[in-house]
């Protein structure tokens, strides 16, 4: 027996990214449907009742950890099933799984010129998620390129532990402060410790502030529902002086798009260069060291200033694998005159 479902996507926070985001809605819900409990067929776009649904067939009724997967998707806003009633076709609403461990309201407080749209990361560290050999458990991810953070919180809404490195000073004490107000202001049991992970004198100490929290004191006296969020003020091009080798599960950073965002200056980003396939020479071998086999690096672009193909050799070049089939490649989409971004994704 067949069973159909229909989803709602996300308004989003923006309209333009609404009305770009269906086809990179579809490649991700075909990516996550190979992780379902039974494989998922005829995923497509189309329109109930003049509404655009994203829609999909199984063979069997979603269980619980079908829910979560499918709650968890970057663009999910509701989810229905199609069912047969006398006159038609009817959506029978289904609750959405509780999988959020932090509230989703972190990552849009924050508002500055260049943000990327925060329902965009979503998107990548799912992708980066379901392309890797893990599981949906707690993992670790790392954002060699942080800015202010909002990778990390997305992350921390999965329930990951997050680390970020960043070379901007500034951006680093913006994002510290303003997880610290948040997390006091929802009264949530914190420490914070700030030591030197790299350096052997004051001239050159590189320090990391690390956030260990729980929402409650009753989670925070049991280690294992903690929860860390990492930040580092230092290079990615030096980022395996700062972490132990295999730490992480998944890599996931929003590359330098070539163009200045208000005042940032080119060293603001956190290689000191806005060329990607320049940052990703230099900072590659740190990041392929830092990750664990079977882990995926999901890194976007400006498919403007360098192709998809120069970037591949680069990964390639370092003993990565790109993922290159059809769903892969359906991510580049234009965000305004100057910017087509892309994303690439490769396993070690």
């Amino acid at each position: 027996m067949n069973f159909h479902y229909a989803i709602l996507q996300n308004p989003g926070h923006n309209r333009v990214y609404y009305n770009l985001a269906g086809k990179l809605a579809l490649a991700e819900l075909k990516i996550a449907a190979s992780r379902l409990s039974h494989p998922a067929k005829d995923v497509m776009i189309q329109k109930l009742a003049g509404v655009r649904y994203l829609t999909f067939t199984i063979e069997d009724k979603l269980n619980e950890e079908d829910l979560i997967l499918i709650s968890r998707l970057s663009f999910f806003f509701a989810l229905y099933e199609i069912v047969e009633v006398d006159d038609g076709r009817a959506l029978k609403p289904i609750q959405q799984a509780e999988y959020n461990h932090i509230d989703e309201k972190i990552s849009s407080l924050m508002k500055y010129q260049g943000k990327t749209n925060e329902l965009f990361t979503r998107m990548m560290i799912n992708v980066a998620m379901l392309s890797s050999d893990f599981e949906n458990a707690a993992m670790d991810l790392l954002d060699p390129v942080s800015g202010k953070g909002t990778t990390l919180f997305e992350a921390l809404v999965y329930g990951m532990n997050a680390y970020g490195v960043e070379l901007d000073p500034n951006a680093v004490h913006e994002a510290s402060t303003f997880f610290k107000q948040y997390i006091q202001k929802e009264r949530f049991k914190y420490t914070l410790d700030e030591r030197r992970v790299s350096g052997a004198s004051k001239t050159d100490a590189v320090f990391m502030k690390e956030f260990s929290f729980a929402r409650s004191k009753d989670e925070f006296k049991n280690p294992a529902l903690q929860r860390q969020l990492g930040m580092i003020c230092g290079s990615t091009t030096q980022l395996s002086k700062y972490f132990k080798k295999k730490s992480f599960h998944l890599i996931v950073g929003d590359l330098p798009y070539g163009i200045s965002h208000g005042n940032t200056s080119g060293k603001h980003f956190s290689g000191g260069t806005r060329n990607p396939a320049e940052l990703l020479k230099e900072a590659l071998p740190h990041w392929k060291v830092v990750l664990k086999p079977g882990g995926t690096i999901v890194v976007a672009w400006n498919s403007f200033t360098k192709s998809r193909k120069a970037l591949t050799e680069i990964f390639e070049t370092n003993g990565l694998e790109v993922l290159s089939d059809e769903l892969y490649c359906s991510f580049e989409h234009m965000v305004d005159k100057s910017i087509k971004r892309d994303i690439l994704v490769a396993k070690k």
